[in-house]
């Protein structure tokens, strides 16, 4: 990797789920099929087909996967 330069690059793409969670691990699922952990999700945004009205996902953390490979909610920390 001598001779190569870093870039930052932005991806936008349209993620569809179920809810909040799906699409929070669906759109850290692509992320690491583009280029691994090399790289960040830095908004997740709902935005209904054919609507002006979009809402900014307050938790954008990745899911983790419990000891039984079940995906969990993480628990906040307590401060």
């Amino acid at each position: 990797m001598r001779n190569k330069k870093r870039y930052a690059v932005v991806i936008d793409t349209y993620v569809y789920a179920e809810n909040d969670y799906m699409a929070r691990r669906k759109a850290h699922d692509i992320k690491r099929g583009i280029v691994g952990d090399h790289s960040r999700v830095i908004e997740i945004t709902e935005c209904p087909f054919a609507s002006m009205q979009t809402r900014n996902l307050e938790d954008i953390s990745e899911p983790t996967l419990n000891n039984s490979n079940v995906w969990v909610e993480s628990d906040e920390l307590p401060f």
